[in-house]
This record gives C-alpha cells, structure tokens and sequence, in this order.
C-alpha cells in the first residue's frame, strides 16, 4: 500500500529516549554498541502493519511506523548535542559530498540524509521533542528496582525541566527488564519476577528483554562494511536456520553508519573525528569496533524486533492517540472562549497578552524577549496536538491545527513559529493527497492536484521559505529552508509532481555558495526535463547546471562543477544560445587547465573557435591566446597528445572544400569569374569557327579533369575564411598529393586574416614526371601554434541508378580536384600589360598584349574573343598620319556579333614573347569583368586539337560626363533646328572638351569651329548651339520606312524562329556631314553597337540577341548621334562621349502596315496557329505587344503652326479708325515636319461673336474674321502651307488671335485613295496684336 516517502517519515517520526543503568550499557558494549538505543538501531524502523486511530476515531492499518531512538543525556541532560551548529551540518555535507565521486550520484542522497536528519531541538516545533522514556535495568543489577527508581526520578527532578519550551513530563514511560544470558545465565526465573515487580510498581507498559544468548564462543567474522551511506537500511530479524555472523555484524554496521538513522555518529566515525554523538563518550565507553552482534543469536534479534513492535502497538500509538483526544478538546475549549470567537477581529482588542509575564505569576503567552511559548501556552499545547495528529498520519486535522496556529502566531509576532505553523499546513495538504492513503492500491497511477491546490500548496512553502530567508542576510545559508523544501520535494518526486519544483528547490538555495545550495539547485535542473516537459524545460534546466556549477566551485568542489557544466554544455551546444555556450565552455577549459588535463582543456577551446556572427567582436582572442597556453602544456606530453589528437579538431574548417579548385595555367589561375560567363564566351567561339583543322567539342579545361605537363606549374586555388571574430595568423601552409613523390608544392610561410575574412590563396605546383595526382589534404599551423590537418575531398554526384543507392546516399568519385601530367604539351601563356583597374566612360587607353609560348612545342594562328565587344581591339600598324586622318564616311550598318579576331598569323616558337598592341576603352559605367579567350594551334600538326588561353582583367568604369541636348525647329522649307548641347563634367578630375561631332545618315551637324579653352572643372556645365539640317538628297536614297527590317518581324509574329529571320539589310551605310577620324570612328561604332543592343533589349525582350543583330540595322536612317571628344589636361588620358538614338524630325510608325495585317487576318478569322504550352503563347502575345504597340509604333504630330500679322510692327499695327475700321491680314503658316508621311488638315477660325456690349479700349478684344472660316487641305512630307485671312477691327485695341480649331491626321496616299493613320487636335493659344490710333 502506498505511504509517504520513507526519509520524510523517519524524519518526522517519534523520538524515544532511552534511560538505562550501566549492567545495560555493559551488555551492549559486548555487541559493540554504545547503549541500548544503538542495540535497537537496526530494528526502529521495521515495525509494519500498525492499526492508528484517526480524531475521528477511524482505524486505519499504515504500513510502517519508524521511531527514533536516542539517548537521555543527549536530549535533557545536554540538550545542546542534539542542536548541531548549522555551520557544523554545511561542513558534513561539503565533507561527504566531495568525498564521492560525481558519477556515484550520492550528492542529493547524501544532503538530504544530513539535512533531515540534522533538526534541531527547537521551540517552535515538537518534532524532536522525546514523546516517551524508556526505561531499561538488567537482572544483574544488584538492586534493580532501586536502580529504576533512581532512574525514574532522575526522568522527573529538575534537569527534565531545564528547557522551559520542551515538556519532559507528560511523556511515556515505558520500562524494559534486561536479562543478560551470557552473564546471568539461562534461568529465567528471576527475570520474570522481576518483572512482577516492575508491573507491580509502574503499571502495564513494561516487558522483559533477554540478548546475549550467545554461550559458545565463535569464530570472530570478518570486519564489517562501516562505510557512511544516506540510505535507511530496513532489516528482518534473522531466524535460526539462516543465522549469519557476518550478516548479523553487517546490520548494526549499516544501521549506525546511516547518516539518516546515526548522522553525527557515524559522521564523527568517517571523518576520524571525536565530534558530537548520539551517545556521548566516556572512559568507560570504548571506541566503537568494526564487529557487532558478537553476542547475539538469531533470537535475540527476533526480540529486539518484537520489543520495538510492542512499544510501538501497546503503548506508544494508543498513548499518542490518547493525548490527541485529550489535547483536542483542550483545543477546542480554547477557540470556542470569548478570545476565540474574536480572534479573528484582532486579538489585540480582546484578551491579548502582555509581551513579558508579570512578577511572580506563571507565564502563558508568547515571551518575545526569549521568543518562545512556555510549556503552559495553549499555542504550545496546540502544536504539540499538531505534531502529535502528524506522527499518527492525521494529515488533515493536522493541517487544520496548523492553519490556525500560524494566524495565531502571526498575530503574536512570533514570525518563527508563524514559519514553522505554514511550512508544516502546506506539508500536510500535499500529504492528504489521495496516493498516500493506505487504501489506495499500489498500483494507483497518481492523479495530479488542480492547478489552484498546487498553487496554494506551492504558495505556503514559498512563503515559509522567505520568513527563513529574511532571518539573516543573503549571503547566509538557511537549513530550515532547504529541510521544508526536501520534505516537500520528496512528496512531490513520490506523486510525480513536477510543476514548479525547480523553481521551489532554487528559491531555497537561497543565495549562499554553499554546496548544499548547490546541491538543490542541480536537482532542481533534474526536476526541470521531467512531467513530460522535456522540451520546454532544457533552457531552465541548463541555466540551473550553470548556477549549480558557480556554486559548486565556490565551495571548492571544482568535479562537481565540472559534471554540472559539461552537462549544460551538452544542452547549449544543440540550441542557438550561443553567448551561455561559450561562457560554459571557457569555465571548462580553464578547470581542465588548471587540474593539468591539457587536452580536455584544448578540446574546450576549440569550441570556443566556432563562428559566431553575433558575438563580440574580439570576443575570440582570449580563448585563442588560453588555447596556446594550453597547447602548450599538451605538447610537453607526447603521448598524452597522441592519444588525444582524433578529438582535437577545429569547429569549423578553414578552407572552403567546394571552392577548391585545381586550376593549369592555361586555365586563367586565379579567375574568380563564374564558369557560366566563360561557358558563353566558348559558345560564342565555336559558334564563328573558320580555323582550319579539327573543330574541338569545347575550348575551356575540364572542371572535372585537370591537364597540364610536366615541369609545368598549375595552380592550388583554396578559399580561406577566418572564423574568428578576432584577427588569426595561418602559417606553413602547403597542400599534399597522393602520390607524394616527384612534386614540388609552394608553402606561405604566413597567411594573416583579418576578423570573418575571406580571401582566396594560390599555392603553385609543379609535377616533374608524368602520372595522376590527387589532392588530399591543406596543412597548416592554425595561429602559430595549433597543427592542423584539412580534408580537400569532394563528393561527386549523387547516384541514384539503383535501389540500393535511392536508399542509402551514394556519391559518384569526385574527378574535380585530379591532376592528369602528361609528357610536352603546347602551352601559351598571355597578360594584359598596361591595363588600368581604373578608366573613366569612353576613355581610349593604348596598352599591349603580351604572350608567352610556355610549351615545349611551338604554336600559330592565334586568335582572341572577349567577352565585351570593342573594349580591347587591336591598335592599326599604320602610320599616325593615316591612322589620323582616315575620314570614310561610312560605318557598318549591320550589329557585328562578337567573334574571335586575329591576334598572330605567325609561328610563335617555344619560350618567345611576342607583343600585341591594343586600345582599351571604357564602355559602361561600374564594374566590369573582362574576359579573354585566346585559341591557339600546335605548329605543323592539323591534326592537333585547338587549345585555348584563359584572360581576365577586372576594370571598374567611371562617370566622367553628361550630355544632354534639346531641339527647337526652325522655319523655312528645308527642316532645320537647333541642338541645346549640355556638357557636365561628373568626375572629381578637370575635362577639356576638344571637338564635337554629329553622326548621322540623315542629318548635318555644323559643329562649333571653335571651343572654348577653358578646362571644364569637376560639377561644371557647359553649352552650345548646334545647327542640325536635314541633307535632303540623302534623305531621299534612305529606306525610311525600313520595310526589310518591318518584313523580318512580320515573320516572327506569324510563327517563324527566329534563327530562320534575318532582314536584307546593307553592309554599310554613308554618313553626312562631317566625318570621324578613325580613332573616334572605332570607338563610336563600339558604342552604338552597346546602346542599340541594349535598346533593343529593352524594347523587344521575347527576340534572342542573335536574332536582334540580323533583324535591326547599327543606325536606324533619322538617328542623329552626338559624339564628344575629351581629354584630361594634367595627363594624356583621352575618350570620347556619346549620346546615342536623338530624332529631331517627328516620329511615325513603321508598323502602321504590319498592324492593318494582322488587325485584317484577326477580323477575317483566320486560323492562327496552336502552342501546345501556355508559356510559349505566352511569349507570342508579348512579341506581338512590342512591335505592334511598342517604340516602333510610336507617332507623334508633325504639324507646326505659325502666325503672321500683315503690315505689323513688332506685334502692332497703326490705323486712323477716324477714317472707318480696318482690314488686318492674317497668315496660317502650317509645316509638315514629317519626313515621311503626308499630311491632311482642317483649320477651323472662330465665327465672330455677335455680343454688342461695350468694351474698354485697353481691354483684350476677341478677333473677327471675315471670308472663309474653315481651311482644308493635303500637305507632303516636309511641305507648307500658307492659309490668308483677315480679321476686322473698328476700333484701336488688344486683338487676342486664340481660339481657331486646327485638325491634322497623318496617312498614305494609295492609288488616289487616303489611309489614315493617326489624328490630332489643337487649339489655338494666346497670340496678341496690338491695334493703335495713328
């Protein structure tokens, strides 16, 4: 049956002193025991199935009833003995505590055997107040019941009565005649008359004891184990057939080494110390032996066993059970006064007692002076009934008492008792829990309290806990605290109550480095993970290993506070609280250092070494310099760190393994280019393959393959990443191949990296004999001091052909990082010399390409496509007077794709340089990756497969200028207009400009003949006039429709690919005007070429740009360029700038035809052709939207109106209205600005208003026109047409000329039948004419 936890009972059990003459004790001593409550020790907690009495007179059977037996001096002749020092209990458990081992898990069992069984005698509760005497005289007393009288009246004189808050009167007696068979024989007949006489004289609570029936002398057994242990042994009483001297010895060694049965005894005997006792010492008591039982036999145990259940059944319980009654009514009588029926008003109106007794009367009250209740006070009756109700398992009338003791003595200020009164009533309802009734079977699965009773539960121990707490400062451990809170812990453990525990056992700890604090506090982590709440509790219970461990190595146990950290650490280290992780494991490996376990301690350095992204930064430099120390220590043991090298590795690695890369020196060493960009640029050079010889499958080296020569040097490219948030040092690397033999690698004697680095580490090798070699591994001295080994092994890719493989994750070898040196191979290597990482936008920059033949063969036909067209081109042989003045006037009209170019006809022999110059330009602004692919031939062998040269070069493009221009036309019958030309110098640097120059196949630009020489300073604009002039003649030759290039896209949107579409178009196309010399020509058409892709791009984003450059021509034929030439006057940098795609004339459509197509096909319903996928039709409707709705389609109003007064000067006109009104002619000038489309128009004039109100000479006056108010007609592209009206005035006035309606539509002339295309509305705005009186 269920009951509660065995060290709460045994704790809270009743205490029995024991009274005995020396013919007793000498009897024990034979048994090795000091007196005859260490004889009863092994047999005071065996007594089983005990029938108690409820108040309510309810019988119930408890499984066990333990008592306690102590002697009489140490309870009332020197009670202090059994008041140990606090400071003395924290020494004990500090001393058995470091005495263990971690891993023996003896440190909760432990503090809690001494804690509990370490209460005081104290006032404020009865718990060890001795509830009987026993009595004990032997039948070789001489005269024995003299002796018993003796004894009895020492029990009743005036020492009992020493401690005026402990009752040593109204206890039981009980008396017990000794029979000693090895003294006095077997004849037992003067102890049964003894004990007639005893009866006779004290009454029924006496009985007869025979021990020491062992006559024959045995063989002495061997020493018993006398080792201290907190566990409560529990033993049955042996029997003849099984009688074991041995075992028998074995019990009363356990029982009196129990730190919870015998605590100071056996304290006093593990520690080799004459401390305090259960029995005090004395010549006459020797020293306790290691062998017990020596005069025992197995019946005598079975009587010290039944003399312990008598006690217990026939006296003691019935006599308790007595009191309760008999102190319940006094109880009662006592609430139902008239102080108590106002008690709860406040005792301090009705019947309260003085603080101090007077003179002479006998004192009933709480005396606040000494601070206790005397044995009179019905408060001390009370709890003494509570006590007593609490020993008999009464828990709930118990509680009941207590609940009203502690208002009373809170009421009094007697806030010691108030402390005990609560801890005690919380104590009893988690005891009244249904799991402990003995009714309940074993196999009862506890029901959890409600929230509310484990919060009120939880509410009293807590506030028992702080009254402890506010007794003494904070620094100072309280044991009542930690007593009440292992009781209450127990009680919860034996339920399964978890709620709150953690948090009760650490509010109990208090804040004292002490290790009984640190003790709760780690069980209080164990409590944390367990309910069920595992999960939610690994934080707090990690915090709590944390608090336990400072505490721990506090109080100088540095094993324990390195169990609990490690154990933390186990936590922290699969959470991302990364800061509590790090301090745990710098607490660790400084422990481990200074215990002179180095490689513990570098193991926890280095998980100090992991990246932390959050940390301080710096923060890693101590723990790196501490690591070294250590290290240090390590290496002076060689093989200690042999043994522990496998465990020693850094947290994470230094080198990227997927970034590694082998790279040949024809390969580009030290590209940090994607290997997509190059992919392209190969494409782009197969694709426009002329070589003679053997068209090769790819240009760029194996990714998965390397191949390179003998003797010849490839690279060892690694990323290196400093995971520190602190500066590292990185020394002897060098890489290893396998195999080893014949290769010669490059070591860095120092790699320094600044916090979080990333940088990429070239090392060079070079093979001398042709094999396959394999990367394996990067060496390295981490910081100097720490030898590192790194894996560069790759995973190849996942195979998944079979089950097996789906299965279990199977990876292909990995090919990437293995070096194939074969015998002489043609080899080349190139550099761009002169090449600036910096250029401004436009700028020309002379430079040379150099190339090597490296290989043992010679090479030809070199050839080079980069993948930024026209930024490196190959600067002309010629003379500078005719690279200067080369003035053609035409350029390529079609988009050049970007193919390879001739760099070297010629043989290049084995180890010659040749050079190579070139002009770099800057095209775009920021930062550009350019990338070269030069190809190259074995000399002599057609057969041979052409290889290729890798060059890179990373420039970064400033802005250097802004151009802006504005048009104004102009009149006259050739269209003419005028270019607002705006220069701003963008750049920190001072600009010249030196010429400006129009380009265009349509339009003449009269460039300034001269320009100023003021330099341009940084943020400063300059402007000029341009005079643009359509070149009729040259006009009239072009294709201004672009009906090629209308055709071409007509055809993509009926369905055609676009591979199959190219437009007719010229090769070349004539510019007017003045031309370009050839420097400024190459660098203008690298441009347009630039800017009319990206155009494109942008305006048509469903066409390939393969398609683009066939479809679109380089210079559309009304496009007018604008190029600016430049120069730096402190160097001599120069460029040009250019500001690309103006149109001064109006635009129009030129997909006005290919609309009316398809806007015909859709009316007509004719049957479009099907996509099987969405996304491909899709891709058609956009296509369709940006040719037929985009730049292309854009139109604009060609129409330009002007006014014209006849006779008027400067806005005037004079008349002599005496003479009668005056007719004012008016001319509409309207000109088609259009270069290509007529144009219809309907001018409407405003009918003249017949309002004849007056109005005022200087007011503005509305015109009137006379003759025909509405004008029509047709005008051609770039025509005029003059419209003649009057408008009459009679009288000098402000005429505004406003309000005449003008309608133009564009369309086409189709065999005398009009095509409209667009139309647009005006109205006429302000125009005033002054009307004077002469």
């Amino acid at each position: 049956m269920p009951s509660p936890p065995l060290p709460l009972v045994q704790s809270l059990s009743p205490r029995i002193a024991i009274l005995t003459s020396e013919d007793v004790v000498h009897s024990c001593e034979a048994n090795g025991c000091r007196g005859l409550e260490e004889l009863l020790r092994p047999w005071e907690g065996g007594t089983e199935r005990v029938s108690i009495l409820s108040s309510t007179l309810t019988p119930t059977i408890h499984p066990t009833f333990p008592l306690r037996f102590v002697s009489f001096e140490s309870v009332y002749t020197n009670p202090a003995s059994s008041s140990p020092n606090p400071d003395i209990i924290v020494d004990l458990i500090s001393s058995f505590v470091g005495a263990k081992k971690p891993d023996d898990e003896q440190h909760y069992p432990l503090t809690r055997s001494l804690l509990l069984s370490s209460r005081p005698l104290a006032s404020h509760e009865t718990f060890n107040h001795p509830v009987g005497i026993l009595f004990a005289v032997s039948t070789a007393t001489p005269d024995p019941l003299g002796t018993l009288n003796k004894l009895h009246a020492q029990s009743t004189g005036l020492a009992v009565q020493s401690v005026p808050w402990m009752d040593g009167s109204n206890v039981l007696r009980f008396y017990v005649v000794i029979h000693d068979v090895s003294s006095m024989g077997e004849d037992m007949a003067p102890a049964h008359e003894l004990l007639a006489n005893v009866k006779k004289a004290y009454g029924p609570h006496s009985t007869l004891l025979v021990i020491n029936s062992q006559i024959e002398r045995r063989i002495p057994p061997d020493s018993p184990d006398v080792s201290t242990h907190p566990t409560i042994p529990l033993p049955r009483p042996f029997t003849p057939d099984i009688v074991n001297p041995s075992a028998l010895s074995q019990v009363y060694a356990s029982a009196l080494s129990s730190l919870t049965l015998s605590p100071m005894a056996a304290a006093s005997a593990s520690l080799g110390e004459k401390a305090v006792s259960d029995t005090p010492s004395t010549p006459t008591k020797p020293a306790r032996r290691k062998l017990y039982g020596a005069k025992l036999t197995a019946e005598d145990t079975q009587r010290l066993a039944a003399l312990v259940r008598e006690l217990v059944v026939q006296s003691l319980v019935p006599w308790m059970e007595a009191r309760v009654r008999e102190w319940n009514e006094v109880y009662h009588s006592h609430r139902r006064g008239i102080t108590g029926r106002l008690f709860g008003a406040g005792r301090k109106f009705f019947g309260s007692r003085p603080n101090s007794p007077a003179p002479g009367s006998t004192p009933t009250g709480y005396n606040a002076v000494k601070g206790y209740y005397p044995i009179t006070a019905v408060e001390a009756l009370s709890r003494r009934l509570a006590d007593f109700a609490f020993m008999l398992r009464d828990y709930r009338f118990a509680g009941n008492v207590y609940d009203s003791l502690r208002r009373d003595f809170a009421q009094d200020r007697a806030m010691r008792y108030a402390a005990a009164a609560t801890e005690m009533y919380g104590l009893c309802l988690l005891l009244s829990h249904n799991f402990f009734l003995p009714s309940s079977p074993p196999t009862l699965i506890p029901t959890p309290f409600t929230n509310l009773q484990h919060t009120e539960i939880t509410s009293w121990l807590e506030q028992a806990v702080v009254a402890y707490h506010q007794r003494g400062p904070a620094s100072q451990i309280q044991l009542d605290a930690l007593r009440i809170t292992v009781l209450y812990y127990e009680a919860w453990k034996a339920i399964g109550e978890w709620r709150g525990v953690g948090a009760a056992l650490v509010k109990s700890a208090g804040e004292a480095d002490e290790v009984p604090s640190a003790v709760l506090i780690e069980e209080a982590a164990a409590a944390d993970v367990k309910g069920g709440k595992s999960a939610k509790g690994r934080r707090r219970r990690a915090f709590h290993l944390v608090l336990a461990a400072r505490r721990y190595e506090t109080a100088g146990l540095k094993t324990f506070s390195r169990r609990c950290l490690e154990r933390a650490s186990q936590i922290y280290r699969a959470s991302p609280w990364t800061a509590a992780q790090d301090r745990i494991e710098y607490s660790l490996g400084r422990q481990a250092y200074t215990i002179g376990e180095s490689d513990v301690a570098v193991e926890h350095f280095l998980r100090l070494l992991r990246r932390e992204d959050t940390g301080v930064p710096g923060s890693q430099a101590g723990p790196l310099e501490d690591m070294a120390l250590a290290y240090e220590q390590l290496a002076a043991h060689p093989e200690q760190l042999a043994a522990s090298a496998e465990r020693l590795q850094l947290p994470n690695p230094v080198f990227d393994v997927k970034s590694t890369r082998v790279v040949a020196s024809s390969s580009g060493s030290g590209s940090s280019t994607s290997r997509d960009r190059w992919s392209v640029l190969e494409a782009q050079a197969l694709s426009s393959w002329d070589r003679k010889g053997k068209k090769p499958m790819t240009l760029l080296p194996d990714e998965k393959k390397t191949v390179v020569g003998i003797d010849e040097p490839f690279t060892v490219e690694l990323v290196a990443t400093n995971p520190l948030n602190a500066p590292l040092t990185l020394t002897n690397l060098t890489v290893s191949f396998d195999p080893t033999d014949e290769v010669e690698v490059e070591t860095i004697a120092d790699l320094y990296l600044e916090p979080y680095e990333t940088r990429w580490v070239s090392l060079s090798v070079t093979a001398r004999k042709p094999t396959t070699l394999r990367l394996s591994k990067a060496s390295f001295m981490f910081h100097r001091f720490f030898p590192c080994d790194q894996s560069l092994e790759k995973k190849g890719k996942r195979l998944q052909a079979t089950k097996a493989q789906r299965l279990k994750p199977t990876y292909a070898e990995d090919t990437s990082l293995t070096i194939a040196v074969l015998p002489a191979r043609a080899r080349v290597e190139a550099e761009l010399i002169g090449v600036p990482d910096v250029v401004y936008e436009g700028e020309a920059v002379e430079a040379e390409l150099k190339i090597r033949n490296a290989g043992k063969v010679g090479v030809e036909d070199l050839r080079v496509i980069w993948s930024e067209y026209g930024m490196v081109r190959r600067k002309r042989v010629e003379s500078d007077d005719t690279e200067h003045n080369d003035t053609s006037t035409s350029i390529p009209s079609l988009i050049d794709t970007n193919t390879s170019t001739i760099l070297h006809a010629e043989n290049v022999t084995e180890d010659e340089t040749i050079s190579i110059p070139i002009i770099f330009s800057g095209l775009r602004k920021g930062q550009t990756d350019l990338l070269g692919l030069i190809t190259f031939s074995p000399r002599g062998d057609e057969t041979a497969i052409t290889e290729a040269v890798m060059v890179e070069h990373h420039v970064k493009v400033l802005p250097l200028t802004s151009l802006k221009a504005s048009f104004k036309p102009l009149g006259g019958e050739t269209p003419n207009y005028l270019v607002a030309l705006e220069v701003t110098n963008t750049s920190s640097r001072t600009l010249q400009v030196d010429g400006i120059h129009g380009v265009s196949a349509a339009w003449t630009v009269n460039s300034p003949s001269e320009l100023s020489d003021t330099p341009l300073l940084p943020n400063q604009t300059i402007r000029t006039i341009l005079a643009v002039k359509q070149d009729k003649p040259a006009t009239a030759r072009l294709d201004l429709a672009q009906k090629n290039v209308i055709s071409a896209l007509g055809r993509l949107i009926q369905g055609q690919p676009p591979e199959e579409v190219s437009a007719d178009l010229a090769s070349t196309i004539s510019l007017v005007g003045q031309p370009l010399l050839s420097s400024g020509k190459a660098s203008y058409v690298t441009s347009r070429r630039a800017d009319r892709l990206s155009r494109l791009g942008q305006s048509f984003p469903t066409i390939p740009t393969e398609a683009l450059s066939r479809i679109f021509p380089l210079l559309e034929p009304l496009d007018l360029d604008i190029v600016v030439s430049y120069s730096l006057p402190s160097s001599s940098r120069k460029g040009f700038a250019t500001l690309h795609s103006l149109r001064p004339a109006p635009e129009f459509s030129l997909v006005e035809g290919l609309r009316r197509e398809v806007e015909a096909a859709i009316a007509s319903g004719s049957k479009t052709t099907r996509t099987m996928y969405e996304e491909t039709g899709r891709l058609r409707r956009v296509l369709m939207d940006s040719v037929l709705e985009g730049v292309m389609a854009r139109e604009v109003d060609p129409m330009v109106v002007r006014l014209k007064v006849g006779e008027s000067k400067r806005g005037a006109v004079e008349h002599d209205f005496a003479n009668g009104a005056c007719k004012i002619p008016i001319v509409f000038e309207l000109q088609n600005r259009s270069p290509y489309l007529p144009t219809r128009f309907i001018l409407k004039l405003p009918i003249p208003s017949t309002s004849t109100q007056n109005q005022e000479p200087s007011s503005v006056a509305q015109p009137h026109f006379i003759g025909n108010l509405s004008h029509r007609g047709t005008i051609v592209s770039g025509g005029i047409e003059q419209i003649h009206t009057e408008i009459w005035v009679h009288e000098a006035s402000l005429v505004n000329l406003e309000g005449w309606e003008l309608t133009v539509e564009t369309g086409e002339a189709d065999q005398e039948e009009w095509k409209a295309r667009m139309n647009w509305s005006r109205r006429g705005g302000e125009k005033i004419v002054q009307v004077r009186q002469v």
